[in-house]
């Protein structure tokens, strides 16, 4: 008896282990079978997703919409990542979990109630707009983003406003303007042409772009 007890103890007092969030059997990509091979990433890809359905749950429909997008952003340069990473025979798991951790560490600083104003610090899968309140009713802009997986494009533009009915506008040099609006309680950016116009943008690398829907953090 002494003997059955001891073993229902230590079955109910043994630490479980964390499973990845999704089913490996069924494992795809790289990423994918990466964490599957590895306790460690399975953990956190776990944990990432736990996180996220916190956040995204807490938010309300327009954001978590914007936060789906976002992820799936995130999780398409997840798999580039380790896809690139594996060539060669080689897994670069280490540079996989940071990335996660990172990630993780997003999910956590996002403000999840809707923003009622401009100023602080926004952020999403691939960049940051900062704005700053200054004097006589005008705000800094700071923009910068890179493409997730190897920063293989960078944008940068800044420049000062006023904000006009929770409007911003900045010109971005060569006929293009950068219009930051609060937008269903995150920070939409649009990058506006020249009439008539396209092709690279002035204060971009090439195929580079700023993306759209930003979250403040706390």
């Amino acid at each position: 008896m002494f003997a059955t007890l001891a073993l229902a103890l230590s079955l109910t007092t043994a630490p479980q282990v964390s499973q990845p969030s999704f089913n490996c059997a069924r494992a795809s990509t790289p990423a994918e079978h990466a964490i599957c091979a590895d306790a460690r990433l399975g953990r956190l890809d776990r944990g990432l997703a736990d996180r996220y359905v916190a956040v995204r749950g807490a938010m309300t429909p327009p954001m978590r919409e914007a936060l789906t997008r976002d992820q799936r952003w995130f999780l398409g340069a997840r798999d580039e990542w380790q896809e690139n990473s594996t060539r060669g025979g080689f897994r670069d798991f280490p540079d996989l979990a940071a990335r996660m951790d990172d990630r993780i560490a997003f999910l956590d600083r996002l403000q999840t109630r809707p923003a009622t104003h401009m100023q602080g610090l926004w952020r999403n899968a691939a960049g940051s707009v900062e704005i700053r309140t200054l004097e006589k009713g005008q705000v800094s802009v700071d923009i910068s983003a890179a493409y997730p997986v190897n920063a293989r494009w960078l944008c940068e533009v800044s420049g000062r406003g006023q904000v006009g009915d929770r409007v911003i506008t900045l010109d971005g040099g060569d006929g293009w303007r950068i219009r930051l609006s609060l937008y269903q309680g995150y920070l939409k950016v649009e990058e506006i042409a020249p009439s008539g116009q396209g092709g690279s943008r002035p204060y971009c690398g090439a195929n580079g772009h700023l993306g759209e829907a930003y979250f403040l953090t706390r």
